[in-house]
Parts: C-alpha cells; structure tokens; sequence
C-alpha cells in the first residue's frame, strides 16, 4: 500500500510518498480502507518534530512516522473481539488522539474500533474525515468552558 511518511522532522518536503506494508489488526481494531483524511494542527506540529513543546517535553520520535488521526473509510476486516463493525461499514473517526499514532495517511489503517462511528449516510467520506477534530474543538470551546450542552447533542 501506499502511505504519506516523514523519515527525519521537518518542513512539508520531508513527506514522503513511500511503499509500506498494510497493517496487521490486533485485539479491538478493524482495517479500514481510508477514502479520506483530515488535515489538522497535530499533524504539522508532529511533522516539525513537536517545536511547539518546550524541549524537555518532547516525545522521543522514531521514524518513520506515517501522520493523521482523523480518517474516513470502509472496513475491510474486523477482529473477532470487535462488536458493531462489520466488513463494508462506512466509519469514520479520530485515531488513538491525544497521541500521534493515528496513521491515516494512507491506504488502509488498524484503527481502534472504540475510535470509530459508523459514517453518516448525507455525508461523503471527505466531509466525515473533516468532522472528528473540528467538532472536538468546537466542544471544547462550547461545552468545556462552562456553557451548556448543545439541545442538538441531548434531544
């Protein structure tokens, strides 16, 4: 498969269009053929090499790093412990965040299926890998800070 990954920290020319191996599932996770991945702030910080922590808080980084957390796609094989998702769901999420392990720039992912929805049929794949970390800010900012819950989130 193909996949979007970076062998050294730097700017956008360190990415890399490179041949890797289609991820193996373990305990929890499905595979998913992503359709569409979001673009997000963690994604360029992690790109950089984590400058916009102060040094003695940086990760230890080990390349090479395939990038992404948010993703839209279909499933492609389920382990047997997972319940809910089956091969040729739609889904959609934000992979393993707050960490900087989602990998989904690329052609297929193991994603947590406790990170994942089953996609909204009125939305198409781009729209739904636009939504994880978006909505999350607009939460954080909505409902974290003290304001009420949204009528649309409690009915």
């Amino acid at each position: 498969m193909k996949a979007i990954q970076f062998h050294e920290a730097g700017g956008p020319e360190v990415l890399q269009y490179d041949e890797v191996p289609v991820p193996a599932i373990g305990p929890g996770e499905v595979l998913v053929r992503v359709h569409a991945a979001g673009i997000n702030p963690p994604d360029w910080y992690l790109r950089e090499g984590m400058r916009v922590m102060p040094a003695e808080m940086r990760p230890t980084l080990e390349f090479p790093l395939v990038p992404g957390t948010d993703m839209s796609g279909v499933v492609q094989a389920v382990a047997p412990d997972v319940l809910g998702f089956a091969v040729g769901d739609e889904v959609f999420g934000m992979l393993r965040f707050p960490g900087f392990d989602g990998r989904t720039y690329a052609d297929y992912v193991a994603a947590p299926a406790s990170d994942l929805a089953h996609k909204p049929a009125g939305i198409d794949h781009v729209q739904a890998a636009g939504a994880p970390m978006a909505v999350l800010t607009a939460w954080q900012y909505l409902v974290d800070l003290g304001h009420d819950v949204p009528s649309v989130f409690t009915g």
